[in-house]
């Protein structure tokens, strides 16, 4: 490794939980976001439809780890409903790398990606049916 390698990683910081966990809240905010339940679930609420989002804020493999959970799927375990990286084929919602130079970016992102877990069940049956 160069010094200047060494350096870069060196530099960089990661956010953590409790940051994270504000960073959240807020990206959740324009998703209906109201309250935390007893579980832990962040409970939204878009028009008429109320949704869960389960995220857990660290491990040994990842630094967020998220999931959707819609109540029309009663039989689906919550922890095994919806995730954008489940649902195109390329990871379990398991996010790292989170740092100070890109936290607002994965915010937006995360929103986006909640966004469209919440709209997948919509668009499965409007293409089925």
């Amino acid at each position: 490794m160069t010094e200047e390698e060494f350096r870069v990683a060196s530099s960089v910081r990661s956010v953590k939980a409790p940051e994270l966990r504000k960073r959240v809240r807020a990206a959740l905010k324009p998703l209906g976001y109201y309250k935390i339940d007893e579980l832990g679930y962040y409970r939204c609420r878009d028009g008429s439809r109320e949704f869960l989002v389960h995220v857990d804020y660290g491990g040994r493999s990842a630094q967020l780890r998220y999931c959707v959970a819609m109540p029309e799927f009663p039989d689906v375990h919550p922890l095994s409903q919806f995730c954008f990286e489940r649902a195109v084929g390329f990871g379990l919602g398991d996010w790292d790398y989170i740092v100070e130079e890109n936290v607002d970016d994965a915010m937006a992102l995360f929103a986006d990606v909640v966004r469209y877990c919440v709209a997948l069940p919509d668009r499965i049956r409007a293409e089925a049916g």
